[in-house]
């Protein structure tokens, strides 16, 4: 699962890095979403997605480890 995060990371960096190379300071903010394409943000969201999902996968597998060792 592991691997498969990093790719998911890899891809999404790889892919915010157009953003970054198009930025001009007369859109606006750096990284406001409203002067983003549409592609990217659609990988921004699903890179925040991804993040939070990982961090339930990763409360859900802690607490089956409690539950399995320390309430024993």
């Amino acid at each position: 699962m592991a691997i498969f995060d990093l790719f998911v990371f890899i891809f999404c960096g790889i892919f915010m890095m157009g953003y970054d190379d198009s930025y001009s300071e007369t859109q606006g903010e750096y990284f406001s979403f409203s002067n983003m394409k549409m592609e990217y943000k659609i990988v921004w969201g699903f890179y925040n997605f991804w993040i939070v999902l990982n961090c339930i996968l990763l409360s859900y597998v802690l607490f089956k480890l409690y539950k399995r060792f320390i309430l024993k």
